[in-house]
């Protein structure tokens, strides 16, 4: 770090703190997340903290009420304020093998920062013109703790890998190749170093039977072998870096666990970390415990549920039992019996099972989900969030932020959600769970998603959907690709966003059988939604038709209920007037579609009904469904902007059915503001589209003009925005232009009906 060319000095974990911030500069950062990045534990004061932020604001002469720096963020944290450049330097790797470093980012002032240099005092320009080089990975610091050995071997942001061990023994003890892989992964996490998930793992290497695998990657493989011999077990620990250091440990029991637990001390003490957790010598439970979660990991359900039968009677009588048996249900997609098992081991667990009663609550999340109970979830989580803090086992301590962050999502807590990803994320890295950091982006996705920040959302699921890939993770790939998809629709990237369904269409051909039955009707409806906006509304009718033939007695109402509202939309775009009535009517039948857990879904079908009413010529059904919706609507517009967006519309479309084009355009001119801000083109566009017609229908071409302007750019991507303009040029009486608008019009809106004048707007 560096002012004016003078090197400015700051202890190690001020330096740590300030790269946190600057690195998740685009947020702000809650206060137990920044603790647990730089000091890596929960234990540290609001105060050191509060003294630390005070020592940068020094360093960086911001000490006064300006924070122009780093400003404080009531009852959340703290935010990096000045607008920052990435600049990716070269540079050498020091020569020494016992603290292998890698070239940092260099983060420098750019010149937006200079142009906010000159709304503030002039005797803060100075201390504001400084660039911050980040000279080493500030991670090792986080995997280590700050008693590690100076020579403990770095990971910056790699992880390790435990594979599969190599078995000489009787054929009963065979399970120890996935057992002792995750027994020795688990030691070396407690024991600070960050250790991929063995589900994980064993994914990855599937992949590398079809040559994707890359174990060069990981920053250390360790590979375990375990033979017995006169009755005696030896587990011989192999371990190899990415820059070619070896080590190699061995440790002899008659118990093979206690064994295992010495070489994998062993091993820690070898790479410069501490011993791992208290050993287990003689404790047959254990593993059965361990053959059972070796089952499941391996891929053999039906081995796990004949252990889980037989298990002996003193196993059976344990809450570790018990909460295997309730996992199993869980991993069988036994929903109701999974929850079952669980509340009734929360009922028996006592008080010093403080990890297993948090993982008990955590993985109870789903069940408040599905029955709308965010709030008592929230509660619970929390709960688990607290029996974890100062716990070794950070990846249940990820998890638990990871899964109440869902709830807050659907809670409409954005902020709150948002911090706790943060606080999942550093976890997750501590724990060298790559899949887990890669779940975290995909969450952080839906939040710039709801926030309408596409583009943003669009890096992180490409990300994560190529992680998941890699690593072999083919049932975490629903998730990046709905949100792909729908994100390219949104920023009106129709080509990209059928390419991206031609990922996972057709399913049998692109082994997407794992999809339950949710997730896969949900990637039908996307697939149609884009065959739709790339001009092909007859075959996307016909997906959403079949797909309705599909449906189960228990499927989701509501997803049945958006896919007939979807069928009627398509209707009226094709000029079908009496099938878009039958559909919507079909679709707002009952209560089923209120239940739709995203309101939008709900407020867009509202908006498609009163459309289609005034498509219809019926005015007082208009009316009816306008104020049916505003009733719907009142008390949840405050949360989400979108939903006033669909209702101004509809009540735009409302005073147009009854002559008031005065009010009409007064919906529509603040509906376009909603638009602007919000700032996604697919809403600009679909209500400028509205807009300019209904004011070149009234021959208030000047404005018409205006709007469909701010439309052009768009013009060569949607059929809407080229409509809309051909539809002034007409105005104008500029037919050359009319028909050059109107042919790139027809193109894009492909086999919808001819477009030939301009017709009654639909809102």
């Amino acid at each position: 770090m560096t002012r004016n060319g003078a090197p400015v000095s700051l202890p190690a974990s001020a330096f740590d703190c300030l790269v946190y911030l600057i690195e998740n500069r685009a947020r702000p950062v809650g206060k137990d997340e920044l603790i647990s990045a730089v000091w890596g534990r929960a234990d540290v004061s609001d105060n050191l903290l509060a003294q630390t932020i005070v020592r940068l604001r020094r360093a960086m002469v911001d000490a006064g009420n300006e924070q122009s720096c780093i400003k404080t963020v009531p009852r959340v944290g703290y935010r990096w304020m000045l607008d920052t450049s990435v600049v990716v330097q070269a540079s050498a790797l020091p020569s020494t093998q016992a603290q292998p470093r890698v070239a940092a980012p260099a983060i420098a002032e750019s010149n937006g920062s200079a142009q906010r240099a000159k709304r503030v005092r002039p005797a803060l320009l100075a201390a504001l013109l400084f660039t911050v080089a980040l000279a080493t990975m500030y991670w090792g610091t986080q995997f280590h703790g700050a008693k590690a050995a100076q020579s403990a071997l770095q990971f910056d942001h790699r992880s390790a890998l435990v594979l599969p061990a190599t078995v000489n023994g009787p054929d009963d003890w065979k399970w120890l190749q996935i057992g002792l892989m995750d027994l020795i992964s688990n030691q070396l996490r407690t024991g600070k170093v960050p250790t991929e998930n063995s589900q994980y793992v064993l994914n990855l290497l599937n992949q590398a039977d079809k040559g994707r695998a890359d174990l060069a990657s990981f920053a250390l493989v360790i590979s375990p072998r375990v033979t017995l011999v006169a009755h005696t077990w030896h587990v011989h620990l192999d371990a190899k870096s990415r820059d070619g250091q070896a080590w190699q440990v061995e440790s002899s029991s008659a118990d093979v666990l206690d064994a295992a637990h010495a070489a994998g001390d062993l091993l820690l003490a070898q790479l410069g970390y501490g011993a791992g957790p208290e050993r287990h010598g003689g404790d047959t439970q254990q593993q059965y415990l361990l053959r059972i979660e070796a089952a499941q990991l391996a891929g053999h359900p039906e081995l796990a549920q004949s252990l889980i039968a037989q298990a002996p009677p003193d196993l059976r009588r344990t809450p570790e039992f018990a909460y295997a048996e309730a996992d199993f249900h869980c991993n069988a997609g036994e929903v109701e019996r999974c929850e079952q098992a669980f509340n009734d081991l929360l009922k028996q667990l006592p008080a010093d099972k403080r990890v297993l009663r948090a993982k008990v609550l955590t993985s109870l999340w789903y069940s408040y989900y599905r029955k709308h109970q965010y709030a008592q979830g929230e509660t619970a989580l929390s709960e688990a969030l607290r029996l974890l803090q100062g716990q070794k086992d950070v990846e249940s301590l990820a998890t638990a932020y990871l899964d109440r962050s869902h709830l807050e999502f659907f809670d409409a807590k954005l902020d709150r959600a948002a911090m706790d990803l943060g606080l999942a994320r550093v976890n997750y890295t501590l724990a060298g769970d790559t899949v887990g950091q890669s779940k975290v982006d995909v969450s952080m996705a839906e939040i710039a998603m709801q926030r309408g920040q596409f583009a943003q959302a669009l890096t992180l699921l490409q990300q994560a959907y190529e992680h998941f890939q890699r690593m072999g993770m083919r049932e975490l790939l629903s998730m990046p690709l709905q949100g792909l998809t729908y994100s390219h629709k949104m920023l009106l990237q129709f080509p990209d966003e059928l390419a991206t369904t031609e990922l996972y269409w057709p399913f049998e051909q692109k082994n997407m059988q794992f999809c339950d039955n949710y997730v896969r009707n949900a990637l039908v409806i996307l697939r149609a939604v884009a065959l739709a906006d790339n001009g092909r509304t007859a075959e996307a009718s016909t997906v959403l038709e079949q797909l309705l033939g599909q449906f189960k007695p228990g499927d989701d109402p509501a997803q049945r209920a958006s896919t007939q509202a979807l069928l009627a939309k398509l209707a009226l775009e094709r000029g079908q007037t009496q099938a878009a009535l039958a559909w919507i009517g079909k679709a707002m039948d009952g209560t089923a579609l209120k239940q739709d857990d995203d309101k939008r879904n709900v407020a867009q079908a509202w908006l498609v009904q009163i459309n289609i009413l005034l498509r219809a010529g019926r005015a007082d059904d208009v009316q009816r469904a306008v104020a049916a919706m505003k009733a719907w609507a009142a008390p949840l517009m405050e949360q989400d902007e979108w939903l006033a967006l669909y209702v101004m519309r509809a009540t735009a479309a409302g005073a147009w059915s009854e002559g008031n084009r005065q009010q009409a355009f007064e919906q529509l001119k603040l509906a376009m503001a909603v638009a602007d801000k919000l700032g996604v083109p697919d809403l600009i566009v679909s209500v400028g589209q509205s807009y300019a017609l209904a004011l070149v229908s009234a021959g208030n071409i000047d404005q018409a003009v205006a709007i469909s302007g701010r439309l052009s750019s768009w013009s060569e991507l949607d059929w809407r925005a080229a409509w809309a303009e051909a539809c002034v040029y007409r105005a104008l009486g500029q037919m050359p232009a009319w028909e050059k608008y109107r042919s790139k019009a027809q193109a894009l809106a492909g086999d919808r009906p001819q477009l030939t004048q301009p017709g009654l707007p639909s809102f």
